[in-house]
């Protein structure tokens, strides 16, 4: 990537690593505005703390002058383990009862890229099945013609070495 890319990190953030990665799946690739609108109305603990997270990068994005915003994309976002408080709880019998109070490292990478083009279904791109099937015969079928041909004017040639071979 030759394109200048914005960063920011949230790290301790208390909530476990696997929990918050089904917010950050939310907002992989996505346009900036497009991923702050997920994550305003995502009911999960972790889309407040990836929210101010993605605001911070984008508060960095905005320093650059050469930066366009409204090409801005969700990179890379991660969330990566931190540390685990343990803590124990008694149990009955006087025995003891591990806590693990998980932590996570949240990290957001926004960077410019040109918008995609919509795949639509019916297209090129997506045809359906029967169609791939019918396109893939035509070409083996084309494929065929050409080797067939290929090998003819391959004989004809050798044949008429040899005649002239003959003649010598």
């Amino acid at each position: 990537m030759s394109e200048k890319t914005y960063r920011a990190i949230h790290r301790n953030a208390p909530m476990s690593a696997r929990k918050a990665r089904y917010v950050v799946d939310l907002v992989r690739g996505k346009p900036v505005n497009e991923a702050l609108d997920i994550l305003r109305f995502s009911p999960r603990r972790a889309a407040a703390m990836l929210s101010k997270v993605v605001m911070s990068a984008l508060a960095t994005a905005q320093l650059d002058a050469e930066c366009d915003h409204a090409r801005l994309h969700v990179i890379d976002v991660r969330s990566d383990e931190a540390m685990t408080v343990k803590r124990w709880k008694t149990r009955s019998r006087g025995q003891m009862y591990p806590l693990l109070l998980r932590y996570s490292h949240l990290s957001v990478v926004l960077g410019e890229r040109d918008p995609a083009p919509l795949r639509r279904r019916g297209t090129a791109v997506g045809k359906s099945r029967r169609a791939r099937v019918a396109a893939s015969r035509a070409a083996q079928a084309a494929t065929a013609t050409v080797a067939e041909t290929a090998a003819t004017e391959s004989q004809d040639t050798s044949g008429a070495t040899d005649a002239s071979e003959g003649n010598e």
